[in-house]
């Protein structure tokens, strides 16, 4: 899944929840003002505070042990592009992939780690490249053994399909182990033929490794900031990772913009925006010289999350990226242009 999953979600990272973590001006604790504090009755009401500044939530993941949940995840990613390798021509490619898996909660330890069951039910993708004379489009759904189901491409998809295997994460969001991964392994192998060495099978498991599972599982749990935060406040968060070959500085802004109680259920909304600033725009190696002449890029997200069941409930996010490049070598040059947008949008079916 994940070789090709990885590139396909790469920009959809760039808007992801996932990478928040705790920052800005701490507050006081609930204990300390417990005094002059209201709290609402029912689970996981202490996470919401009442003081004389407002309310505000300690955001952390508190579901229940052997609490299941099913989840639909869609990831979105349209391409085009206008190079002499595509003629001059606009070049169109769109890969649109539906997860469908299941997570139990399998054991929460004394620090608050929680550790999940995770199963992957099916998955199904739609690739299409097309230009103006001509088009390409291929289906892949997990349940139909047809003649692309033993493609190359998709052993990794076959192998992990109605596998189990574990997810730690922690109380504020952040997976950080996969395991339980050597059936998947197995089934990859033996649809190899059983013909590989100790190198090979290595080199098979790191590039479908836990990273990318990971990186695949986290666009779903939310990050939280370490702090509380009040209703309507705001909070930033900046990392670093790269657009293709160049260094970029995300920079995330969030706001917590609403919180609800109704039928002893707390909820929460919260919104983000993208910027991306360009560390370096001209990058040489030893034959090619790549210079972003112009790039804009941005993006939006909301994602809502139940405190009371301890599970976000829906994210939506989107990227847009327009890239302008000058490639030279040898004393010549060629203009490209790219634009990538991705849409991610999760749902908790049940």
């Amino acid at each position: 899944m994940f070789r090709n999953i990885s590139k396909e979600i790469l920009f959809v990272l760039f808007i992801s929840f996932t990478v928040l973590t705790g920052c800005g001006k701490k507050e006081d604790s609930a204990e300390n003002n417990s005094k002059n504090e209201k709290k609402s009755g029912g689970v996981n009401s202490d996470l919401v505070i009442k003081d004389d500044k407002g309310t505000k939530v300690n955001l952390d993941l508190r579901p229940k042990k052997n609490d299941v949940f099913k989840y639909k995840m869609n990831a979105l990613t349209t391409s085009k592009e206008i190079s002499p390798m595509s003629g001059d021509k606009e070049l169109v490619s769109t890969q649109d992939i539906n997860y469908y898996y299941t997570e139990e909660v399998n054991d929460i330890g004394s620090s608050g780690i929680i550790t999940y069951k995770v199963k992957f039910d099916s998955i199904n993708i739609t690739s299409t490249v097309s230009s103006s004379d001509s088009s390409v489009k291929m289906y892949y759904n997990s349940n139909i053994k047809d003649s692309v189901y033993g493609k190359p491409d998709f052993i990794q998809y076959n192998s992990i399909m109605n596998e189990e295997f574990f997810a730690r994460v922690t109380p504020k969001g952040e997976i950080t182990e996969i395991y339980g991964l050597e059936k998947v392994y197995e089934n990859m192998f033996k649809s190899l033929g059983d013909t590989l060495d100790a190198a090979q099978k290595e080199s098979l498991k790191s590039s479908f490794g836990k990273e990318a599972i990971q990186a695949v599982l986290q666009q779903q749990f939310q990050m939280f900031p370490d702090t509380p935060v009040y209703k309507d406040s705001s909070w930033t968060r900046s990392y670093e990772t790269q657009i293709m070959i160049f260094p970029v500085r995300n920079i995330l802004s969030y706001r917590l913009n609403d919180i609800k109680e109704e039928n002893s259920q707390f909820t929460i909304k919260i919104d983000a925006d993208l910027a991306v600033d360009f560390m370096k725009k001209e990058i040489k190696d030893e034959k090619m010289t790549y210079k972003i002449e112009d790039a804009k890029t941005g993006g939006k997200g909301t994602v809502e999350f139940n405190l009371t069941r301890g599970c976000v409930t829906g994210k939506q996010t989107s990227t847009n990226i327009d890239i302008g490049m000058k490639l030279s070598a040898g004393g010549q040059s060629v203009k490209t242009t790219q634009n990538v947008t991705t849409a991610l949008n999760i749902q908790l079916v049940k």
